[in-house]
This record gives structure tokens, sequence and C-alpha cells, in this order.
């Protein structure tokens, strides 16, 4: 092993016990200014450099210095939209930024590695195809590995307690030594497989082998949406995982796509009539989109933009853009020859985007804190529906100076919502994150402006202190909308009287004692809090059949 070669080495040991220690405090933390950590550059620079380390050298080291400044320009930029005027206690979570920001990076540093190597931007397409590749089979050998490594230690771990030392896999499983480790393994098994030349030819069967799964894929989807008219979309979207399903399914046509025909020179089927199958794949990726697009808009519409739905937006229109461009390809019959083309102007789109998202131009946190202050201001949503909370916790300085305009209005209304947000503490807002339930003062907020049938009914104080108390049976509502209370009487007992609280997916029953409840039963289905006011209502019928006593049990007659 020559000099260079130990330098290389060295470095990265020494940037994956790093990277795995700042991950490592970063999982254990609960709050605080660690949690501000530029988590893209320690997540993401690290792995570039392992990825990239063969071409050792100045204009690696210039490469991976320009990439550390442009992420730690991004971070600073928002470091400064994160700031509110509860500093940085609690920090919402960098999950989606991360994750826009990877795949950015990782989809571009082929062009980068193919200037290292051939001092110049002028090279093939196939070049940087290859080297995507190439990179893709690295990360997959390596994840490969991390599985048999972490089952090698979790045998260990289970001979560690037979013989009565706990400790030794508690000190294993610990954030702060299992993620030092794992960086650890997966920059070794990096460095080992690029000397072997045979990673390329492990690619290269992959790519033949998944090629052919392009054409059965095909099938699939025109058989998914010939069926989709006769089940109808509603039952699409109650599934609430319609937008992901759809994303997966584009993302993985365009996989397939592109190991199917590479670098469009070139396709691994010669039969026509397969071929062609294998393209209307590409054809059925515009109406994943458009229903993928309709899907999001719709929530989007319902309850306006937060950080999480601008990043479904971003996935939704970065993936449709690949789509679009394979779509039109196989139209004007330019399939695969365009397909260079429409892969580096959609990586250029996708640079561009990410680039305004980390910038005021598209900023999620901006985006979502004007979009919620309008339809506050157009009346599209009444003022106990504004999540105040999520204005002051998760959007940073933007969210902030909303609110502080909010604390101008001369409605009573508003004022009530800007006063009780800010009178939670960060640390009780941390609190309820953790646990998954509302500071009790916003449990309360939501109890009292929920809707009570019949008209003319309400809940009393001591009905409301118990919902407040016993959060966890209504499920985590966040919003008034989200449930009513409906007062009628379930039981063939005439002594009996109940309440029913009925959310979106249950509705649970109470047995009314003076002004106390006592849990009674549940109901299960889909359901409207919204609609039900308007609909014929709630009643009560007969049941088809009456209960069986068999042997001194009970049994409920089901029948269709």
């Amino acid at each position: 092993m020559n000099t260079t070669d130990n330098k290389r080495y060295i470095w990265v040991i020494i940037s994956a016990l790093v990277q795995g220690l700042l991950l490592g405090i970063y999982a254990v933390i609960p709050s605080g200014p660690l949690l501000c950590m530029p988590l893209s550059v320690i997540f993401i620079v690290p792995f570039v450099f392992w990825l990239t380390q063969e071409h050792w050298g100045r204009r690696l080291f210039n490469f991976i210095l320009g990439l550390t400044l442009v992420l730690l320009a991004f971070w600073g930029y928002r470091l400064w939209s994160l700031w509110s005027a509860d500093g940085f206690y609690y920090v919402p979570s960098q999950k989606s930024e991360l994750i826009r920001i990877s795949m950015t990076v990782f989809l571009t540093i082929p062009f980068f590695q193919c200037r290292i190597a051939s001092w110049s931007w002028k090279f093939p397409y196939s070049e940087i195809f290859f080297q995507f590749c190439r990179n893709l089979f690295l990360m997959f050998q390596a994840s490969l590995v991390i599985v048999v490594f972490w089952g090698l230690l979790v045998t260990a771990s289970l001979l560690f307690d037979l013989v009565g030392l706990e400790s030794v896999p508690f000190l294993i499983f610990n954030p702060i030594t299992s993620i030092p480790l794992s960086s650890l393994t997966i920059a070794i098994s990096i460095s080992v497989a690029i000397k072997h030349p045979g990673i390329d030819s492990l690619g290269r069967w992959l790519l033949s082998v998944l090629a052919w799964l392009l054409p059965f894929f095909s099938v699939l989807s025109v058989l998914f949406l010939l069926c989709l008219p006769l089940s109808g979309l509603q039952k699409l979207w109650s599934t609430g995982q319609a937008s992901t399903l759809m994303i997966l399914l584009q993302f993985g046509t365009i996989i397939l796509a592109n190991a199917a025909y590479l670098d469009g020179t070139k396709t691994a089927f010669t039969n026509h009539y397969v071929n062609i199958l294998a393209q209307v794949s590409l054809l059925c990726l515009p109406v994943y989109f458009a229903l993928s697009l309709y899907s999001v808009s719709l929530r989007i519409f319902q309850y306006g933009l937060t950080v999480d739905r601008i990043q479904a937006m971003f996935l939704v229109v970065v993936v449709g853009i690949w789509g679009l461009g394979y779509a039109l390809a196989v139209v004007i019959r330019k399939w695969p020859l365009w397909i260079a083309h429409v892969n580096i102007s959609a990586i250029i789109i996708l640079a561009l985007i990410t680039s305004a998202m980390n910038s005021p131009l598209l900023d999620p946190f901006r985006l979502a804190s004007s979009h919620q202050l309008s339809r506050l201001q157009s009346g599209a949503i009444s003022p106990e529906d504004l999540d105040y909370l999520y204005m002051r916790f998760n959007l940073g300085r933007y969210g902030s100076d909303v609110l502080s305009q909010l604390a101008q209005s001369n409605n009573p209304r508003v004022l009530h919502g800007v006063n009780s947000a800010m009178s939670i503490t960060p640390q009780e807002y941390l609190e309820s994150v953790m646990s998954n339930i509302p500071p009790e003062e916003h449990r309360r907020e939501i109890i009292s402006n929920a809707k009570v049938y019949p008209e003319g009914r309400s809940l009393s104080e001591g009905q409301m202190n118990y919902f407040v108390s016993h959060w966890k049976e209504l499920q985590s509502i966040k919003r008034p909308d989200e449930i009513i209370f409906v007062f009628m009487d379930v039981s063939s007992s005439n002594e009996a009287h109940n309440l029913i609280a009925l959310t979106q997916s249950a509705g649970i029953i109470y047995t009314l004692h003076d002004d106390s409840l006592a849990y009674s039963g549940m109901i299960t289905g889909s359901f409207n809090p919204k609609e039900i006011m308007i609909s014929e209502g709630i009643r009560t019928v007969e049941p088809a059949y009456r209960d069986i006593v068999i042997g001194g049990g009970v049994y409920h007659v089901f029948s269709e």
C-alpha cells in the first residue's frame, strides 16, 4: 500500500468517525442549539468523499471544499430563517431538507467525478450514466455489508446477555457508539469495493436483471389505471398514502427504464413487441403525475400549505419532470435517444429548485406561513382553525412574524389564539411533541371549539376536564373540526345516557353519570366530522339480529 493510499484511508476513517459521533449526538439530544447542527454537511460531505476518493488529489479537495461551502451557505440561511423569539430550544426537523439536498447532490456528483477524471467538461453522457450506476452499486453493497455487520453484532449481544454482561449490548446499541460504528463500516466497505474490479461487472449484471422487470411493470401500471374507473378515486384517496404510492411507482418506472435503456444507445429488448410493451409504462407516467399532483393539491386546498406538504409537492414535481420527459420522447419517437437530454435537463431543474428552496425565493417555511395567513385573512378558515402553535414553533422567523402581525388584529378570536400560543413555553411544547399530545391549554381550546350535536347541547366543565385529561382516547386530535360530540342514547337500558366522541376513524361511546363519564364501547369506520352536521345526522336503528347467549357468554351476530 503506497503513501497516497495510507493518507486516503486515514482521512476516510477520520471522516467516518467524526460523522458518526456528530450524528450520534444529534440522535440523543431532545432539544437545544445542537439540533441546529448542519446535518446536510455532516451527512452528505463524507459520503461524497468516500464515493470519489479514487480521484485523490487537488481537484478532489477543491470539489469537496466547494460542495462544503455551498451546503454551509444553505445551512446559514436556514439557521437565520429558523430563528425566533424562543431561540433554538425547539428546532423543527431537518429531515425534509436533508432528503431534498441529498437527492440533488447524489444525482450531480457524477458530473464532477467525470470532470475530475477527464480534466474537461466535455465528456459523453455514457460516462456520467455509468459513474452514477457505480455510485449506486457502491451504496448498495455498503448497505448489504452493514446488514451483515449488525446481524453479527446482534448475535454477539445475545451471547453477552446469556452470560450476564448486559452492559456490553447497552454500550453497543447506544447511538453514540452504534452510529460511528455504522459510518465506519460503510466507509471501509466503499473503500474496499472501489479497488475491486468486480464492482463494475456486478453493476452491469444487476442492470441487465432489472431491465427485464420493466415489461412486467408496464402490465401492472396499465392494469392499475384500468381498475381506477371501476373502484373510483375516493377509495384511493381514503388510504391516506395515495401520493406516496404513486410517487414510488413513478420512481420505480424511471429506475427500470434507465436500467433497460442505459445511455440510450442500446436496449436489453431484442423483441420489437417487448420493447413496445416496456415503453407503455412510460406513457402511464404523466397520468400518475396528474393523479399525484391532484392528491397533494387536494390536501393543500383543504388544510393549506405546510413544510411537509411543500416537500411532498417537491417530490411530485421532480419525479413528474422525468415522467413527462420520458413520455414525450416516446410520443415523438425519440425514445430512447432522448434519455440523456431528459435526464440532464431534469437534474439541472432539480438543482435549481433545491437552491431556490434554500433561499427566500421558495423557502418552505416562508411559503407555509404566508399561505396560512392568507387563508385566515380571506376567510377560508376561521380563527379557531389556524394552528398558532405550528406558526410559533415550526415555521421559525416567518411564523413568528405572522404571529406578531396577528397580535395587532382587532379580532378577539384571533387575539385569543395568538395569546394562547404565546402562553405555551418551549419546554411544554417539546413535551407535547415527544408524547404526541398537544399542551393542556391547546387541548382545552380544541374541546371548547368542537361542535356538539344536537344543537343547543354543550359539554359541562367536568366532561371537558375528562377529555383534556384522557386525550389519548381521542387519538391525538389536532384541530376542532376533527371531532364532534354527540349526545345520544345508544343503550337498550332506559336509565343509561350516552355521549359519543366521533373522530375520522372511530367513535368512542361513554356512559353519562351526572357530570362524569365512563367508557362504554367503540364504533369503527371512516367518518368525516365536517359532513355529519350537514347530512341526515346520526340516529339509532334496531339490530337485525339479537345477541345470543351460549354457555354464559354473550355473542353478537355480524351480517352483511
